[in-house]
């Protein structure tokens, strides 16, 4: 464990004892002395279970291994901060600031990041199972390899994010707005991004089986080899979609927009809801498998959309 002197010469403790009496005289609506500032201070392995961060202001510092579970970082102000390692379970980053910081290989399950704003920063391999994303806004950020299930973004913001590898397994996104982001190759299972939006994201190769996309907004995105067993995309907006050779084996699309899709190659076996009129619009050709288990491309009035009774 690496304990440091921090700028005035005080420990990290006196500090935690004067923001202490800061965020009192906040409460108070009173001006005072003793928020806490850590400027390029180096805490690794700090044992700092329930620390009170609240309002902190934390700059270029290292936490790598620290012990911060159920530390509260609620409107603190985070910039190019090493929490590598770091164990953060239920910790309360809502409302905070975070730029160019560095969570990778961190226990932050059941964390909170609601109406935070995230920009610039690496969750590589972090465990971030029930964390709740609610309302945050998400940009260039990186979850590759990261743990996200049961997590909860819903009416969050995402641009530019990378969860490609990821785990968003029974995750939600519910009414989110995605944009230019990846999860290529992501385990999707059982998720929700009902009433998302979802502007040229990449979905290629993701295993989305059972993934409900109802009255979801695909504009421009890729799903290239996706699975999507079982799907819910219903009422979805899929025009100009790209499903080339992705698994859509029992998919529902009961009103969903076809419009220029893209599913040449596509496994459409025991798919419902799908009429001859989305069929007609949709791209299919000679190695897209049809609902009644026929080889495309589909034929008007070929009855081809009609999935044979399960």
């Amino acid at each position: 464990m690496e304990i440091t002197n921090i700028a005035n010469g005080g420990t990290i403790f006196e500090m935690l004892r004067a923001h202490a009496g800061w965020l009192d005289a906040e409460l108070q609506g009173e001006s005072a002395e003793g928020r806490c500032i850590l400027d390029n201070a180096t805490l690794n392995g700090m044992n700092l279970t329930d620390a009170d961060l609240k309002g902190a202001i934390i700059r270029g510092s290292t936490l790598l291994d620290a012990e911060l579970s159920a530390a509260k970082f609620r409107k603190a102000i985070i910039d190019a901060a090493d929490f590598q390692r770091a164990l953060l379970g239920a910790a309360d980053f809502s409302e905070a600031r975070i730029a160019g910081s560095n969570f990778g290989s961190s226990w932050m399950s059941e964390a909170a990041l609601a109406d935070a704003e995230v920009r610039n920063s690496s969750f590589r391999k972090a465990n971030l199972r029930s964390a709740r994303f609610q309302g945050a806004r998400l940009e260039s950020c990186k979850f590759p390899g990261a743990t996200l299930t049961a997590a909860c973004f819903n009416h969050s913001r995402l641009k530019l994010c990378d969860f490609s590898e990821s785990d968003i397994s029974d995750a939600q996104f519910v009414r989110a707005q995605i944009e230019g982001s990846r999860f290529h190759a992501c385990n999707g299972q059982d998720a929700n991004f009902s009433n998302a939006r979802m502007k040229a994201c990449d979905f290629a190769r993701a295993d989305l089986a059972r993934v409900r996309f109802r009255s979801a907004d695909l504009t421009g995105s890729q799903l290239e080899r996706a699975r999507l067993r079982d799907a819910d995309l219903r009422e979805a907006q899929l025009g100009g979609v790209v499903l080339c050779h992705a698994d859509l084996t029992g998919a529902r699309f009961g009103n969903a927009r076809l419009l220029a899709a893209d599913l040449r190659g596509a496994d459409l076996t025991g798919a419902r809801e799908i009429t001859s009129q989305q069929l007609g619009q949709a791209r299919t050709d000679d190695s897209t498998i049809l609902p009644n288990r026929s080889r495309g491309p589909y034929r008007r009035n070929s009855g081809a959309e009609r999935a044979p009774a399960r």
